[in-house]
């Protein structure tokens, strides 16, 4: 007879869970192990919630539901990987303290709960180290002088004042010879937006047309 498992599945993002970005991946990986270890799976349980904070299980209804199915069963609960469930040594140590066997399809059947906390570690220690890798990168693209944003943010932008340039040109072919001041109150007049919104003035019209190559 097949030994039951419940089957846990979780991704940290509501983009990904909506997409089933990961969740796929996870499935195939408990399915092909539980069908290795001549094991069922007798529940399925699917999070949307990020790993992190030490109020993690009170944020993962899926996983606390998890846990009574397996109690109930008196079966483990199985992960496709360890970062599944958490990278947290602390969450991790929770877990174990609830008497409930999780597996690791990874680390395989086998495994001694010790040595996950182990690998908890590990994970936690690589996580550390790669925000930190992060931030110094961060600080040094900035400290060079490069722009940190949103890409796509600034070519909705670029092609914003693109359109507005070419919608400004022939109004300042126009007017070009008045007075930086009277072009200002012109294109005010007409309601046309200056590119950082309010009013236009002698400063903005003469960066238009610089822009523009009229001056």
């Amino acid at each position: 007879m097949s030994q039951p498992i419940v089957a846990y599945y979780r991704v940290s993002r509501e983009k990904q869970g909506r997409s089933g970005l990961g969740l796929d991946g996870q499935r195939r990986l408990v399915s092909a192990f539980a069908s290795n270890e001549a094991m069922e799976i007798a529940g399925e349980f699917t999070e949307v919630e990020t790993g992190k904070g030490a109020d993690a299980l009170d944020r993962r209804p899926q996983l606390a539901a998890a846990l009574r199915k397996a109690k109930q069963l008196r079966c483990p609960i199985v992960v496709a990987k360890l970062d599944r469930l958490s990278r947290d040594v602390a969450f991790i140590a929770g877990l174990m303290a609830k008497r409930v066997p999780f597996i690791v399809t990874e680390l395989g059947k086998d495994v001694d709960p010790f040595m996950l906390h182990i690998y908890a570690a590990v994970a936690q220690k690589e996580r550390s180290v790669i925000a930190e890798r992060t931030r110094l990168a961060l600080a040094e693209a900035k400290h060079r002088g490069k722009r940190l944003g949103n890409q796509r943010q600034a070519d909705i932008n670029k092609a914003a004042a693109a359109t507005r340039d070419a919608q400004l040109e022939p109004i300042l072919k126009a007017i070009w010879d008045l007075p930086y001041r009277d072009i200002a109150q012109e294109l005010t007049d007409r309601q046309i937006p200056a590119p950082r919104g309010g009013a236009w003035n002698a400063m903005s019209v003469l960066r238009s047309m610089k822009r523009l190559g009229l001056v």
